[in-house]
């Protein structure tokens, strides 16, 4: 019995990677998973037999977590990936979009590309807010940073988030030494168009895997009760620990260490605005779901 991960669906087939040689193996299922319908998804680990060139899944391990959209399985981290040049990615998608992807899979890396067309003054400021993050500075085009981020990425499964536009092929491209299809900017909206419409796993050379995830990259909320939002801000929730009350939300309570962290420029007033804009729009969600209750 060999043991591998699910890398990618070929009709009615998966191919597996070996989790010892990398080896790939199409893989049929037993039918015993349809009949009792289960359902294997890219990034399951799986016990699997082979006979010659072909093979064929035995069981599906434990599953740790999942992303739905697209359906991905056991996820290490997610890299989310932004820019501030070609296009300007404003702050307060940075963090939405941050803050979303945390609530599937709380490790998350911050990477800045295209900082070969990035002024210094950019670079400066970006570094200042999001060094909360574990973050890498790096230029796809020009090839500069990409050692650092694999090495970040060894023998993990990470998948790339973002806005479209940013880069994540072509830094998928680097990283994996492929040539996946990328994106141009349109002239008229400074921002890109998806290029991924389906979901597999791509191997590192040094080892691991990355998936570009589109629709991942949502940043509407739902679901989520308001005290939960300061843990998508790692900073924010941090100096919580410290605030008068238990229940702290940061926005008029008295001894709030937060906001005393935000005047002493300590917590980067963007992201205590965008920690803010999020909170409000989540309760009043909850508003207009008791008023249509009462109504009913």
């Amino acid at each position: 019995m060999k043991r591998g991960v699910i890398i990618s669906f070929y009709s009615n087939f998966v191919i597996v990677s070996d989790e010892i040689d990398r080896s790939e193996t199409l893989c049929s299922l037993r039918g015993r998973f349809k009949l009792s319908n289960i359902r294997p998804f890219v990034g399951d680990k799986v016990e699997y037999s082979k006979d010659h060139d072909r093979g064929r899944i035995e069981s599906i391990l434990p599953r740790r977590n999942m992303i739905e959209k697209p359906r991905i399985v056991n996820v290490d981290q997610v890299i989310a990936v932004f820019s501030v040049s070609k296009p300007d990615v404003p702050y307060s998608i940075i963090d939405r979009t941050i803050a979303n992807v945390s609530r599937s899979i709380p490790n998350v890396l911050v990477v800045l590309n295209k900082t070969d067309i990035t002024d210094e003054k950019k670079l400066e400021e970006f570094k200042h807010i999001y060094g909360v993050y574990t973050l890498y500075l790096v230029s796809a085009y020009e090839k500069t940073g990409i050692d650092d981020l694999r090495s970040g990425l060894k023998d993990k499964i990470s998948v790339f988030a973002g806005p479209s536009g940013v880069g994540k092929s072509s830094l998928i491209n680097a990283i994996t030494d492929l040539n996946l299809k990328t994106g141009l900017i349109s002239d008229k909206t400074n921002l890109g168009k998806h290029t991924t419409t389906t979901v597999s796993l791509l191997k590192i050379p040094n080892g691991g895997f990355v998936a570009d995830t589109p629709g991942f990259t949502t940043t509407e909320f739902t679901n989520v009760a308001p005290e939960e939002v300061q843990k998508f801000f790692p900073e924010i929730f941090r100096a919580s620990k410290a605030c008068a009350f238990d229940d702290c939300l940061h926005e008029f309570e008295p001894e709030c260490k937060v906001k005393e962290l935000v005047e002493k420029g300590e917590i980067p007033n963007s992201r205590y605005k965008n920690y803010l804009s999020i909170l409000n729009e989540i309760k009043s969600q909850k508003i207009g779901d008791v008023r249509l209750d009462k109504k009913r």
